[in-house]
């Protein structure tokens, strides 16, 4: 049992592409404790994560994220009085945290909430367990959902025409970042179809960011993904250089809350808006 308690739990985050395979069978950022299975999972593309926790000053804080989600469950094939304790596994997966630059953010009796940062991707881990050997892993990877159903060129010209402006959000982006990933390609082409059949048309490509980080990074951000856009539709899609103006303008029109992550990713928008 000595051996037991000083296991690492091993952190491969390189194990993505297989996950996305056979998510019950690989995990994308912890092995397996010795004597334990995986008996179930619930993997999400997109969903939100909320948990109440005491910090280390005793607040009581909410914490409320959204992304990709992998819920694992384990359950312990050993002999009963030979169970892991609660201590054990969680010190386990704490550690296994850490090692990375991780940080403990909270822990109890039943649980222990984690956070890590690493190549760029921002993972919230809840372990829980019941004090019988058998646990549960929750890990949440911050991110944007995907935006499947896209506007056509008729929905952007009905919305033009209503509004005098459209709201985009199938342009992606990695976070901190102005090239505009390859998932975007479909709304752009739309936005393309319409500017072609509407050559006298002049619009303005509008940057908008959350309020994460300083007003100053998110307006040059915000400005960078406007013209990134601009850039996209003349030179990939030949439109007018006439017909586009590139702006950004941070986090100083958002369309819902900031206090949440749902609110976030309202924010976060490139919108179309006649000049």
């Amino acid at each position: 049992m000595r051996n037991l308690l000083f296991f690492p739990v091993l952190i491969f985050l390189s194990t993505w592409s297989v996950l996305a395979q056979n998510s019950c069978e690989n995990h994308p950022l912890f092995s397996i404790l010795p004597q334990h299975r995986i008996s179930s999972c619930e993997e999400k593309e997109f969903d939100t994560f909320k948990t109440d926790y005491t910090d280390k000053s005793g607040t009581w804080e909410k914490l409320e994220k959204s992304g990709y989600i992998l819920k694992t469950y384990y359950t312990f094939e050993g002999a009963w009085e030979k169970r892991p304790s609660n201590p054990m596994i969680f010190q386990n997966y704490t550690q296994a945290v850490l090692s990375k630059g991780g940080s403990l953010i909270s822990q109890s009796n039943s649980r222990t909430l984690l956070h890590l940062k690493s190549a760029g991707e921002s993972w919230w881990i809840e372990v829980q367990s019941d004090q019988s050997g058998t646990f549960s892993v929750t890990c949440l990877k911050e991110e944007s959902m995907n935006q499947y159903i896209v506007l056509t060129s008729e929905d952007i010209e009905r919305e033009v025409k209503s509004t005098g402006k459209v709201a985009f959000y199938g342009i992606y982006f990695d976070t901190n970042r102005a090239e505009i990933n390859p998932e975007s390609k479909e709304t752009l082409a739309q936005m393309a179809k319409y500017l072609k059949a509407n050559p006298s048309i002049q619009v303005y490509i509008v940057g908008h960011t959350d309020n994460t980080g300083s007003m100053e990074h998110n307006q040059q951000l915000s400005e960078k993904r406007a013209e990134a856009v601009v850039q996209a539709l003349i030179l990939d899609y030949q439109i007018s250089k006439n017909q586009l103006k590139s702006y950004g303008i941070a986090s100083l029109s958002p369309v819902s809350t900031n206090a949440t992550e749902e609110g976030k990713s309202k924010n976060r928008r490139v919108e179309m808006v006649l000049q």
